[in-house]
């Protein structure tokens, strides 16, 4: 009985976040949007960012030039697609000659669109500085490839990676370092297709199945119960 008032205690606030959503804010984004989701990491070590594509319009390929910020540098051949959204499509990262500008394109030689209309499109690695710090992740040239040949991107979501000493959290959606209510809510307006910033993917993300839906949201509630048992 205690357990299940808890959950009630969690749950009642995102619960009302949920409907109020669904009613008056079902979505906050265009048409086709790139977006780089936010993401924690720890001083001297790697950061997974995850490159999310929401859109109405078919898109077969993608082109991103994303200066990196001072002290990071990429992890060669990170670059990775993921399985749920390709077909034969293909994925390649590098540095840009004399700069430390990355580049990712993805591209299929049989022209047909990636799987879905939202998800994580790809991820790759970053090595991360030495200072704790939060870093702004800006992409130049953002192409999304229509079946026509055209662009047909119509926004761009930056991503911020925060660089602290303890680094990730499972369940901070957020990204602030503690796990709570707040999560929930956050972890609620992603799964319901609004851009809740801001949102560490991969915190989120509790079994990495590189999707984050119900059952996140119930391992984050669990993770708060548990936490809250311990006092």
């Amino acid at each position: 009985m205690k357990t299940l008032t808890k959950v009630l205690r969690i749950m009642l606030p995102a619960i009302c976040s949920l409907f109020w959503l669904s009613g008056a804010q079902a979505q906050t984004y265009g048409e086709n949007i790139f977006i780089i989701h936010d993401a924690v990491g720890q001083p001297d070590s790697t950061v997974v960012i995850y490159l999310e594509i929401l859109n109405e319009n078919w898109v077969v390929a993608f082109h991103m030039d994303l200066p990196l910020p001072d002290g990071f540098s990429y992890v060669n051949g990170s670059a990775i697609l993921n399985p749920a959204r390709k077909i034969n499509h293909l994925i390649q990262g590098s540095l840009l000659s004399g700069t430390n500008i990355l580049r990712i394109i993805s591209f299929t030689l049989a022209g047909g669109p990636y799987i879905g209309n939202s998800g994580i499109i790809a991820t790759f690695a970053l090595n991360t500085p030495m200072q704790t710090a939060d870093y702004l992740l800006v992409p130049d040239s953002v192409i999304l490839g229509g079946i026509n040949g055209d662009n047909v991107l119509s926004g761009v979501v930056n991503g911020t990676v925060y660089i602290t000493p303890q680094g990730p959290v499972p369940g901070d959606a957020n990204c602030d370092g503690l796990v709570n209510v707040n999560d929930v809510i956050t972890t609620i307006h992603y799964v319901l297709g609004n851009i809740p910033k801001p949102f560490c993917f991969a915190n989120a993300d509790l079994d990495d199945d590189l999707e984050v839906g119900v059952t996140d949201v119930v391992g984050t509630v669990n993770i708060i119960i548990s936490r809250r048992g311990r006092y």
